[in-house]
Formats: structure tokens, sequence, C-alpha cells
């Protein structure tokens, strides 16, 4: 045994040594393809946050490990006993999200005011320039306190196997995970993002163009819930003009809302991802966005896809129209697969007819494949489960997931894909499908954001155990005046 211990010791070291040396897995694919990031530099890592703070923002092209957690808290003092305010979502007191009273915003508007204290480093993330990437080393690389801000035309940037975490969880604009506002090539790949007070991924109003997000895990479990149900609510928000996404192989549970939420022009591309326990909704497509939905899975999601008064154009892939790709894309498409979830509707087929080329080197699998490679593969650490590159990467058996313990952040819900086959697109019947069940004790909740109250939610589907929540009623209203005041984890953005 001492023997054995010594070699899986040793084996454990040589592979973080050999990532060390090599710096960032695989290639990026999808939009972003091509990024390079820091390229042959010699990956190097940072002593301290002060010298992490100066290489991000510096122009010359750098491969930077992050080797450790680098602890941003209390770095740049606290805010105490400062303005902010109690919006109407907040029904749960301590359990609730109250809101940062940004400068230059009158996002709290007339909500009642209130005084709090919060970590001034989480405010605004670390500016990052072009010809960079961040490579976690293993499992270390955190970045507690302080997220990644990507803004004023920086290009080929690559984060890969991070952390990022603890940025003011408990208030409304306590910070955004990572934020790009007019950029160029960017890859994201094998993040995790949890405990944000606002945003975990915010594209601003500039457009990004070629941006990849993959093999990332969104964990909304909190407890600070603007839905007061312990579920994170902002989640990942695309208003960028012409925004190019490719959002595939990730994680996405205990989420309320936002899950994503996109406007303004841009095409979103949804591919293999794995959304668990959403109380509210997924897909809230306005603005004339394009979105392409396919070979993904759904779970307990309440609402895959919002109803909104402008909506843009979505195409939610079901069996009886994988074909319609074929002459736009040269592929069929892969149908979505739910269980116990709402409906996933979107056939406009002009999404494909207007589809930008330079999205390349993509793999679809079919959606009895997602689950299993997606918890297999997503989140920090397991760069060499699978590299997240354009290669293909066997999936793992489900039958070896299904085995997993299941804590609340772990699978809760394992579909086993026994009859219904690939591509099946509607809610299987229990004969068809099983799966176990474990811990979901998580209240309905008891009102929306203050800035988007839920709507539509409808009966729940049969099987899923719960009952839906409840509508509140009206239209979402979207608070999108914007200050550039200090405050603010995206200049000041009210929405």
């Amino acid at each position: 045994m001492t023997l054995l211990r010594h070699l899986l010791t040793a084996t454990a070291l040589l592979s973080a040594s050999a990532q060390a040396a090599q710096g960032v897995t695989g290639t990026a694919f999808g939009f972003a393809s091509g990024t390079t990031g820091g390229g042959d530099a010699t990956p190097a890592a940072p002593s301290d946050i002060s010298e992490l703070t100066s290489w991000l923002s510096d122009s010359t092209p750098r491969v930077i490990l992050i080797d450790k957690e680098f602890n941003f808290l209390g770095s740049e003092g606290k805010c105490t006993d400062c303005e902010c305010c109690v919006p109407s979502s907040n029904t749960c007191g301590s359990s609730g999200q109250n809101a940062v009273k940004q400068n230059g915003s009158d996002w709290c508007g007339s909500y009642p005011t209130t005084t709090c204290t919060y970590d001034n480093a989480g405010i605004e993330g670390l500016e990052v320039a072009s010809n960079k990437s961040i490579v976690g080393v293993g499992s270390s690389g955190v970045l507690r306190g302080k997220g990644l801000r990507l803004v004023n035309g920086v290009s080929n940037i690559i984060i890969q196997n991070i952390h990022i975490t603890e940025l003011n969880p408990q208030y409304i604009w306590g910070g955004d995970a990572i934020t790009l506002d007019g950029t160029n090539n960017v890859w994201i790949d094998h993040v995790k993002i949890n405990l944000i007070g606002r945003q975990m991924f915010v594209a601003g109003y500039e457009p990004s163009h070629h941006v990849t997000i993959s093999n990332s895990e969104f964990d909304g479990q909190t407890s600070w819930s603007a839905t007061c149900n312990g579920h994170h609510y902002w989640t990942v928000l695309g208003y960028g003009h012409n925004d190019q996404v490719t959002f595939a192989n990730n994680y996405i549970h205990h989420t309320s809302g936002r899950s994503p939420k996109l406007e303004f022009n841009s095409f979103w591309h949804a591919y293999n991802n794995y959304w668990y326990n959403n109380t509210g909704h997924a897909f809230d497509v306005g603005e004339n966005t394009r979105a392409l939905i396919e070979g993904n899975v759904m779970v307990d999601v309440n609402t895959p896809l919002l109803a909104d008064s402008n909506p843009g154009a979505v195409f939610a892939v079901n069996s009886s129209d994988a074909s319609t790709c074929t002459k736009a894309l040269g592929r069929t498409c892969v149908a979505n697969t739910l269980i116990s979830s709402g409906t996933l509707s979107g056939s406009d087929s002009s999404v494909l007819s207007s589809w930008p080329s330079g999205e390349s080197d993509i793999t679809v699998r079919s959606a009895s494949k997602v689950v299993a490679y997606v918890l297999s593969n997503a989140g920090i650490g397991k760069l060499n489960n699978g590299s997240g590159s354009s290669s293909t990467v066997a999936a793992v058996a489900t039958s070896a997931v299904a085995k997993r313990a299941g804590p609340e952040d772990g699978a809760p819900f394992v579909p086993a894909y026994s009859q219904a086959g690939p591509g099946a697109s509607a809610v299987p019947s229990q004969r068809s499908w099983s799966w176990r069940k474990v811990s979901t004790n998580v209240p309905a909740p008891t009102g929306p954001p203050a800035d988007e109250p839920f709507q539509g939610l409808g009966a729940p589907v049969q099987g899923s155990g719960a009952p839906a929540p409840q509508a509140t009623g009206g239209k979402p209203h979207h608070h999108k005046g914007h200050g550039h005041g200090s405050q603010g984890s995206f200049g000041g953005f009210g929405f």
C-alpha cells in the first residue's frame, strides 16, 4: 500500500508538472477558433496578487499559471456602512440579496435604503490585456474575491481551468466574475464560477466577436438568493451588439434565471450543455438575437425558454426538424432532451440562413451522451478528462456516472438512457427513462428579482415531483440606463 501511495503521488506530481510546462491544454474551437492567448511564451506563475495584477494588464504576451489561491479579499479595503437598497425581490431578509447603490445609476430608484458592508475588490475585475493565457494548475487555481475584466478592444485571450468565487455574494452589484465588452477571440474553458454578487458572465454593450465558453461549471448554490430559494439568478448575460458566442459542454445548475439572457443582434450557439435544477427560466432571448440550441439536456428546468414581448429568433432542435440544418450548415442538427422540465420551443429557421461564418471545429454529440460527458469534464481540475479542444473525446459511460454519490453540487439527477435513445426531444414517459433523485428540498421562489419578475411558468411537467412556482404577473421590466461611477460591476450597468 505504501508503494502504491508513493506511485500515485508521483503520478499526480508529474501530471501537474507536465501541465505547468505546457500551459494551455487543447485548442480553441467554435467561434473562438484560432485564439492562441500567450502563444509560446514560457509559462510562469506570479508570486502574489500584485504580480498577478501587473502581468495580466501589461503589454507582454504571457502564459500565466494560477498555481494556488490568489485571495483578493481585503486587498482594497472594505466599504463599511455604505449606502445600499432593499429591492422588492428581497422578501426573505438575510437569505436574499440587497443591492449596492451605484454612483451615477438610479437602479435602486425608490427602494428603501439601508447600509451594508462589502469588499471593494469584488466590485470591479482585474484588467486583462491582449495576448494572455490564464491557466490554472491542477485544481489549485483560484481567484477569490475578484473577477476578470476584458474591455476596450482587447483580443486573443484564453482563460482555462480556474475557479472564481466569493465576490460579495450577499449583494446585487457585488461584482461580476468574467466581464467582456468590446473583445475579439476569447476562449473561456474549464472554469468554475460560484458565489458571485451579480453576473457569473456578462458581455456588455460593445461587440464581443469570436467567443467560446466551454466545459465550464456555473454553480448557483448560494445562501443569498435574489429569488429567495437558494438559487442564483444572475448567471449569464449577453448584451453585446453582434456578439458571436459558442456555448458548449457546460454545466449550469441551481440557478433561477438568466441562464442565459441574450439581447441585441447577437449570435449564440448553445450545444451539449447540461442544465439541472433551474427554478425559474433558462433562456431569455430578445431584441433580434439569434440562438441555435441543439443537443442539450435539461433536467428539472421550470421554464427552458422565457416568453418575451420582443423575442429574438430561436431554433431549438427537436427530432422532427434536425435535418433542417443540412442546407445551411452542411450537417444535421442534434435534438435536445428535456426531463421533468417545461417546453423548449423555437423553430425559426432564419437563424440558420443568417448564421455567420467562422464557427469551426465543433463536435455536437447526441444528447444521450451529454450528461456523462459534462459531469466528467466541466469545471476546474478536469483537463485530463477531456481537453476541451476541437478533437472528439469519448464520453464516459452513463452507468459509471450513475454510481457517483450525488451531493447537491454533484449529480443529483443522472438520466439513465434506455429505450428512448439518441435524439429524443419530448419529456419521456417513466417507462422509457429512469433517473435517480437526491435531495431537492429547495423551496419555490417567493418573488422575482426587482428588475425581472417571473412570468408564464405554468403547470409542472408530469413526473416532476413538485409543483411549479406560480407566475407573479407582468412582463419583465429591464433597467437599461447605465452610469459610469466608480461603483458597479460593469461600468454601472443598470440591468
